[in-house]
């Protein structure tokens, strides 16, 4: 269940909160054309949703990575937990 898009925290953004059975996680969405979504999920980006996401109350209990390619032969969209 989605429970917030662009989640506000201090400075930074938190892209979904969503709950999963029982579990709050704050999502990061990266959309690339023509290359892998995942390289730009650096690891200081990494660190600024971590700390975006602590301020959160209650805090959630992972951060979720949603990677959208967008090619010529369509588009492929992955789910990556616990990043």
């Amino acid at each position: 269940m989605v429970l917030g898009r662009n989640v506000r925290a201090g400075r930074g953004e938190i892209d979904l909160l969503v709950r999963l059975d029982s579990t709050l996680v704050a999502v990061e969405v990266k959309t690339r054309a023509g290359g892998d979504p995942r390289q730009a999920y650096t690891a200081e980006k990494a660190r600024k949703v971590d700390e975006t996401a602590g301020r959160l109350t209650p805090s959630p209990g992972r951060v979720d990575l949603i990677a959208v390619a967008v090619g010529r032969a369509g588009v492929d969209i992955r789910w990556i937990p616990g990043v």
